[in-house]
């Protein structure tokens, strides 16, 4: 377990550092990302990542293309993206780029997937029109979300990690919110926003409390920037908003306040089918929401 969770902190530095080499060395130039070899690693003490020169057209498919193809030869990198993968299908849609690949891609897993990933997202992000990257493969259901500066590292962890969580539910009889404290144990594939969600849509464990959303809502992605966690669901939060601005603010505080209780995360950005929600019947959504001070009387059920 500590050998991949140094490798994925070293890949988070080496993102970090890549965004200045790119910005100081090339002065905006494009570049290719590809993986270090392992011997080159432990010999010249270097970052999983590495880039070469980029001189071709400035578009999402000729990126790709070129990513596919590898690198030079006399680069020092290698290609972190199987033989035969080939974009199925792709589009920049809300400055994000939805790149679905074959499903030869579908054979990495756990760090071999992290510096793919990784590698496709830094060489995209590149674009002015790109600033996140949602990536899948095979049957397109599976996709999952990148930034430049904040990669889900998926396959980082070895062993199942505990999260707490409190999932906020109305309680019953009541225009008030209570909560049930939960523990998810979460393996290397899963990402606590997006369990912690699902959790919250499928409704309470304890009589005493309401489930406010809807149990076909789909969390499509989620991922935490700078304290702020951006939550994309699908659109069936917007299939049966309630008249009363009551309730409807019981609804989002349910959600606001669940997130806010797992680690790290200090305000909620709502998107529906990748598109920021701005509002939820009369209520103002423009911002990133900050959780409410809880109120005197609110339950906790452990469970």
């Amino acid at each position: 377990m500590k050998k991949h969770m140094a490798v994925c902190l070293v890949l988070a530095l080496a993102l970090c550092a890549a965004c200045r080499a790119g910005t100081e060395e090339d002065d905006g130039a494009l570049r290719l990302w590809f993986a270090v070899p392992e011997e080159r690693q432990s010999r010249e003490v270097t970052a999983p990542l590495g880039s070469m020169p980029y001189t071709g057209e400035e578009t999402v498919s000729a990126l790709l293309a070129a990513l596919l193809a590898g690198p030079a030869q006399d680069s020092g990198l290698t290609g972190p993206i199987p033989a035969g993968t080939e974009v199925a299908d792709w589009l920049v849609e809300g400055r994000t780029a939805r790149v679905e690949l074959s499903e030869e891609y579908a054979q990495l897993s756990g760090v071999d997937q992290t510096i793919a990933d990784c590698c496709i997202t830094m060489t995209l992000c590149q674009l002015p029109e790109v600033d996140r990257v949602e990536l899948s493969c095979g049957t397109g259901d599976d996709w999952r979300v990148l930034r430049q500066g904040n990669v889900i590292f998926s396959g980082a962890e070895e062993e199942p990690v505990d999260v707490p969580a409190s999932l906020y539910f109305r309680r019953t009889g009541s225009a008030a919110l209570g909560f049930e404290l939960r523990v998810f144990r979460l393996t290397e594939d899963e990402t606590p926003a997006i369990a912690v969600l699902e959790a919250l849509a499928a409704g309470s464990r304890d009589d005493g409390l309401e489930g406010l959303l809807p149990q076909d809502l789909a969390v499509r992605a989620a991922w935490v920037d700078d304290g702020v966690c951006y939550a994309d669901v699908s659109s069936a939060l917007l299939a049966a908003i309630p008249d009363s601005p009551e309730e409807q603010e019981l609804v989002i505080s349910s959600i606001v306040e669940t997130l806010c209780s797992l680690d790290k995360v200090e305000q909620v950005q709502l998107l529906v089918e990748g598109e920021p929600l701005t509002a939820y019947g009369g209520l103002d959504l423009s911002g990133p929401l900050l959780p409410a001070t809880p109120k005197d009387g609110f339950a906790g059920t452990p469970s």
